[in-house]
């Protein structure tokens, strides 16, 4: 892997991230809770795999988690 360093005419000055909204929280947390919840009934063979894939995929629709694109989907 070849790594570049970047020069400061490529960096944006001063940018700071902006803080997540109360929606975006309350989004991120019921999504975890779901997440937490279908991997139980995936552990308990009561799902299966492609099921736990789909309901997680909606999963990700719905409550647009801000984490959700950097994770894939666990089994």
């Amino acid at each position: 892997m070849r790594m570049t360093q970047l020069s400061s005419e490529h960096q944006t000055p001063n940018h700071k991230p902006s803080k997540p909204t109360e929606e975006q929280l309350q989004n991120e947390l019921h999504f975890h809770l779901a997440e937490k919840m279908l991997m139980k009934l995936r552990e308990k063979e009561l799902i299966s795999k492609e099921e736990f894939n789909q309901i997680n995929k909606l999963n990700r629709q719905k409550f647009t988690p801000l984490l959700g694109p950097l994770m894939c989907d666990k089994p």
